[in-house]
């Protein structure tokens, strides 16, 4: 006849067995979380991003990726203010969320422990993508926390993709830092970009600051993407 301290012992050891494996789910859901949002921000990590805008690549919908760089944001660091640097990340990220006007609007951090924002928006036109770029700069402005957006537009097509639209608003992004600036770049009267630059790594023409980004390395086939239609040259 079994007794009821065996019992007793049998359900405890079998509760014993089954806490381990609580801790490594609860672990490994915690990991997922981080991994999916930015510890500091709570924005979505910039590791989802190539994932979440490859589907909206394929998709119809005009698009726009902006690039974000708050201005001078070093000086935080170099003044020993890491506890102030923190807080305006944190107040930058919040000021952005509250700006996106979609639903299918996304924003991350580009890197755990830097200063770069990327948005992706679903847009009408060069001239929408403008406004909405222009309003969140004013907004981190407002909130003391100036910064330089490049703006990497495409209209649908089965060439675009997330890399070659974060390489073209990284160029443009620095085109806006060379202006000073708390700026966004391109302007919506820039002309349109009209040459194919050689094979190399994208370069910003001098008048449009569009640049000319290979569909693939390995080829001589270009696409240029700027404020019209992508167009294949």
């Amino acid at each position: 006849m079994v007794s009821i301290d065996s019992l007793v012992l049998s359900a405890a050891g079998s509760v014993l067995a089954v806490i381990p494996s609580l801790l490594v789910l609860r672990r490994v859901r915690r990991l997922e979380v981080l991994n999916v949002h930015d510890w500091q921000t709570g924005l979505r990590s910039g590791r989802l991003y190539d994932d979440d805008a490859a589907l909206l690549c394929r998709s119809l919908c005009a698009m726009a990726v902006l690039l974000i760089d708050l201005d001078d944001f070093r000086r935080f660091n170099e003044r020993g203010y890491r506890e102030e640097g923190d807080r305006a990340l944190q107040t930058v990220a919040q000021v952005l969320k509250e700006s996106l006007q979609r639903a299918a609007d996304r924003i991350y951090r580009m890197h755990s422990a830097g200063d770069e924002f990327i948005i992706v928006l679903t847009v009408e036109d060069f001239r929408e993508a403008y406004r909405q770029a222009e309003r969140l700069r004013r907004a981190i402005e407002l909130a003391s926390v100036p910064g330089s957006i490049g703006i990497a537009y495409a209209e649908p097509s089965t060439q675009r993709n997330p890399a070659q639209l974060l390489r073209l608003a990284t160029t443009n992004k620095n085109a806006a830092k060379q202006r000073g600036g708390n700026c966004v770049y391109p302007l919506p009267e820039e002309p349109q970009p009209i040459s194919v630059e050689p094979q190399g790594e994208p370069k910003p023409t001098e008048q449009t600051g569009m640049v000319v980004v290979p569909i693939d390395w390995e080829t001589t086939e270009r696409v240029v993407i700027g404020h019209g239609p992508s167009v294949t040259a």
